[in-house]
């Protein structure tokens, strides 16, 4: 049995991952339009219709779509969000409808199960957006099985111990990768949007996000990291090719040997399997439409057709 973990767009265009087990996917925030989602599920194998529940990391416009929310009161999919993300949600209708619908779930900082099966254990991160959240997420692709786990942490401006913690021993780490640090100087943007990108309740750098892998990697045992992959990339202030070398440095340092993704604002597909009687997760991954190995560093992958970034304000 397959467990799914496609980053459907990841940027400050819009954000929203997909994790699937068996037939059931849960939504990592929702901030592309309906239409937009359904096709991006039907571009990974899914739809829809196989969309259980939702989770909210935070209020940022990037992250949340009225559309989408009506979209989930229309189908009857539970939405899971801090019960601190009630005020910026309350105004918009989608949300209302959500609400009328009796299917508003609210979390706080102790792990829980979704509707899906899938079970969320919320970092608490430090953005400027309210009530911020990553997740240490577990799927139980098949009974009496180790679950594949999933970790995932963008928007935040700085990282603490207790993160990497949380963190440890995943199949899959996705960090954010915002900015390089000289391209953000000599960006020509306002300085104050500088200094709140560099703030602790902007976005983490290139240097920032390897060393919080440097400190997941410590923790976690040798082989247990398969996929590293780079969030919220930004399209004016970073590259992805700076980002990789920061991240593949960090690995370095630890000796590990992982594939290395830079996600963007068009879908990256990563499916998980299990080793029948082990247990062991092994995996294969592939961008969409296509990824080409970098060269003289094999097991590596980048987009093939360097497409800009999304954008990150």
């Amino acid at each position: 049995m397959a467990v799914q973990f496609a980053v459907l767009a990841s940027g400050s265009r819009g954000n929203s991952t997909l994790v699937r087990d068996r037939a059931a996917g849960l939504l990592i925030d929702v901030g592309i339009g309906p239409r937009e989602v359904g096709q991006r599920l039907e571009s990974v194998g899914s739809n829809w219709s196989e969309i259980a529940a939702a989770a909210l990391t935070h209020t940022h416009a990037d992250h949340v779509d009225s559309a989408t929310f009506s979209e989930l009161a229309r189908r009857g999919i539970v939405f899971y969000c801090h019960e601190g993300h009630r005020a910026e949600l309350v105004g918009k209708v989608g949300f209302q409808k959500l609400e009328e619908a009796a299917l508003v779930r609210y979390y706080d900082d102790r792990p829980f199960m979704t509707t899906t099966g899938i079970r969320l254990e919320p970092i608490p991160l430090r953005h400027d957006g309210g009530p911020t959240y990553g997740f240490r997420i577990e799927v139980s692709a098949e009974r009496r099985r180790r679950p594949v786990s999933i970790g995932y942490v963008a928007d935040t401006g700085t990282w603490w111990e207790s993160m990497a913690d949380s963190l440890a021993d995943v199949e899959v780490l996705g960090i954010e990768f915002n900015h390089d640090l000289d391209l953000q100087a000599s960006s020509g943007r306002p300085q104050f949007l500088i200094r709140r990108n560099l703030s602790d309740d902007g976005h983490l750098s290139n240097a920032q996000a390897a060393d919080l892998v440097r400190a997941v990697l410590e923790r976690s045992r040798k082989n247990a990291i398969r996929h590293l992959v780079l969030l919220h990339l930004s399209e004016h202030c970073n590259e992805p090719d700076l980002a990789i070398h920061a991240a593949r440095d960090a690995t370095r340092c630890q000796d590990r040997d992982l594939e290395i993704h830079a996600a963007r604002q068009s879908p990256l597909i990563l499916t998980f399997g299990l080793i029948p009687g082990c247990g062991h997760p092994v995996s294969a991954a592939c961008w969409h439409p296509a990824v080409v190995p970098e060269a003289g560093a094999p097991g590596r992958s980048i987009p093939a057709d360097r497409q800009a970034l999304d954008s990150s304000i």
